[in-house]
């Protein structure tokens, strides 16, 4: 099972009207390409795959679970739509405010948490060494045992953390509660621009290691 968790700083903001008429919003349009590129194959959904958005200025978690997932097409509308549908579950006129898992679609639930300490306690099937940060070196004293892509072993066990944006606060402050209680891999993807980027190269090293295995067991 791999999860990609994306915290994210800021809470996006907009209409149904904005994506009817082609005016989705360039942070909107980011976090859609970031929900294609986690699941999105030429004619099937990756079942193996969940994504979790963490909005932490609303304290709100959006999970995506491959193997429920309904009504994900691989069209921007379509995404930017189940989204909203999800953020407006928990934060519109008829808001949720338990911290229990609600439903938004087939496959997409919301959750309300008390602070970001909490996030990981929410990840399904998480392993505590099993846990990669992926970086950006503005800052390298911040990291330590950095490792590469490659060298993981068996990638498709992993919880792969990226923060949007790299490097702020809030997310830095998100670094040092994890580094407290799990036991961090860093991996340095400075050089692939766009977390949608990030998460393309990921899911194609784990298909290479997959395809590698089924010969191997040929």
């Amino acid at each position: 099972m791999v999860n990609f968790l994306i915290f994210i700083e800021k809470f996006p903001k907009y209409s149904k009207r904005d994506i009817d008429v082609g005016k989705t919003p360039i942070y909107v349009y980011n976090l859609c390409s970031i929900i294609r590129e986690s699941f999105c194959l030429s004619y099937s959904i990756r079942k193996n795959n969940n994504l979790y958005l963490y909005f932490e200025s609303v304290q709100l978690l959006i999970k995506f679970v491959g193997k429920k997932l309904r009504f994900l097409g691989s069209d921007e509308r379509s995404q930017a739509l189940l989204l909203k549908r999800a953020l407006d579950k928990i934060n519109g006129d008829k808001k949720v405010k338990t911290q229990e898992w609600e439903k938004s679609t087939p496959g997409i639930f919301v959750k309300r948490l008390p602070n970001s300490n909490s996030i990981l306690e929410n990840i399904d099937n998480i392993l505590r060494n099993k846990i990669v940060y992926i970086a950006e070196f503005e800052n390298k004293d911040l990291y330590s045992d950095v490792t590469s892509l490659n060298d993981s072993d068996d990638m498709s066990e992993y919880c792969y953390i990226l923060p949007y944006p790299q490097n702020s606060q809030s997310s830095l402050r998100f670094l040092q509660v994890i580094k407290e209680n799990y036991s961090l891999k860093y991996i340095n993807l400075s050089n692939i621009k766009g977390i949608e980027n990030k998460i393309l190269i990921i899911n194609f090293r784990i298909d290479q290691s997959t395809d590698v295995n089924k010969e191997i067991e040929k």
